[in-house]
């Protein structure tokens, strides 16, 4: 079986919450976190061939080995990471991982010596992705086996806490759909806090090529201001980049 994809490994790991995914046509589908992960039915034959999960033509379930194949994946994979980072300066002076996400890549200097984000949007982007992080929006691939997890969960007022630490980093994510303008505010999120490629950005919105990249950097930019990362300006310069602003959505999305 080859290396598994992303989506493969949370449909598995999601499968250890549930009593089974049903086949729709092509496909299983598994729910989680209110969402519904999807593999094709090909992939289900494979995982249950190599004994991750127990299935037939109509339903797949976890089996007793579930939870050690995974863990076994998760390790390849961090090793296969490991073994395939590609590290550059950044502008900072700190080392990035370019294949880690679009945003380390658009970080480095170019063949003109000039990255095309600069340190401050750098680290608006971060905020982001640490925000979604806290607000727990991302499925975790990752197993805890601390003893509060293992011992009947967490105690209550660590689970409180980090309900409101959640519920602080979600209404922050709010704000910044407020402060963004909303094609902006909404690439940020794609990809500094869900990790998608800007290509597919493009594609999935319908976008010009290249355009994700130009809107990725007027959010982040406007986000550092908001942030305080970055001179802050005032009065007729906020409203000439707002028209500015408007103007280049009307040309690029019509």
């Amino acid at each position: 079986m080859s290396r598994p994809s992303r989506t493969t490994l949370r449909f598995v790991r999601a499968l250890l919450g549930v009593a089974e995914a049903r086949r729709g046509g092509e496909t299983f589908s598994v729910a989680a976190d209110e969402t519904s992960i999807a593999v094709a039915v090909a992939e289900v034959r494979a995982l249950v061939a190599h004994g991750a999960i127990d299935g037939d033509a109509e339903a797949c379930r976890a089996n007793a080995g579930t939870t050690q194949w995974l863990k076994r994946q998760l390790l390849e994979a961090d090793a296969f990471a490991a073994q395939h980072r590609i590290e550059a300066p950044g502008p900072d002076g700190a080392v990035l991982n370019l294949a880690e996400s679009p945003l380390a890549r658009l970080a480095t200097a170019g063949a003109d010596g000039v990255a095309f984000l600069r340190p401050h949007q750098v680290e608006a982007g971060e905020r982001v992705r640490r925000l979604v992080e806290r607000a727990q929006l991302q499925p975790r691939l990752t197993m805890s086996y601390a003893a509060a997890h293992t011992a009947g969960g967490r105690p209550a007022g660590q689970a409180a806490e980090i309900g409101e630490m959640a519920a602080d980093a979600r209404k922050a994510l709010g704000r910044l759909h407020r402060d963004l303008p909303r094609d902006c505010a909404e690439v940020v999120l794609d990809v500094c806090g869900f990790g998608k490629g800007l290509q597919q950005v493009e594609a999935e919105r319908g976008w010009p090529r290249r355009s994700a990249k130009l809107v990725l950097r007027i959010g982040l930019d406007r986000l550092a201001e908001v942030y305080g990362l970055s001179e802050v300006a005032t009065g007729a310069e906020v409203t000439r980049r707002r028209a500015w602003m408007d103007g280049a959505r009307l040309a690029m999305f019509g």
